[in-house]
C-alpha cells in the first residue's frame, strides 16, 4: 500500500512525463522557422497542461536558450522570426504544467541561404 501511495504521490506532483511527440521545423526563410508538435501522450500528462515552452539559440552556442511561452488556447505550430541567415538552431519544446515541466523534444535546424 505504501508503494502505491508514493506512486500517486509522485504522478500528481510531476510535470508531463513524455515529451511532445511529431516536433518538427521547417525553415520558411533565411530568418524565420516553423516550429510544430503534438500533445504528449495522455498517459503521460498528470496535471493539466498549461501551455508549451519553445526554446532556441544557435547550435553549439552557449548564450542562454530563447524561451517562448505559448498558451494551451494557441496552435501548437509557431513561426520564430529574427534568426540568421543560414545559420544552425537547436530547438527543444516541452509541455508544463502547474507543477513543472516535462521532458523536451529536441531537433535542429538551418535557416535557408538567401536566393
Amino acid at each position: 500500500m505504501l508503494h502505491l501511495i508514493a506512486l500517486i504521490y509522485l504522478l500528481t506532483c510531476l510535470g508531463p512525463s513524455h515529451a511532445p511527440p511529431g516536433f518538427s521545423l521547417v525553415p520558411l526563410n533565411s530568418t524565420s522557422v516553423r516550429a510544430s508538435w503534438q500533445f504528449p501522450p495522455p498517459d503521460s500528462i498528470h496535471r493539466i497542461i498549461k501551455g508549451f515552452k519553445l526554446l532556441h539559440r544557435i547550435k553549439g552556442s552557449s548564450d542562454p536558450l530563447t524561451v517562448m511561452t505559448i498558451g494551451i488556447n494557441s496552435t501548437l505550430s509557431t513561426d520564430v522570426t529574427g534568426l540568421r541567415k543560414y545559420t544552425k538552431y537547436e530547438f527543444q519544446v516541452l509541455a508544463f504544467s502547474s507543477v513543472g515541466n516535462g521532458p523536451s523534444s529536441v531537433k535542429e535546424v538551418r535557416t535557408n541561404e538567401d536566393g
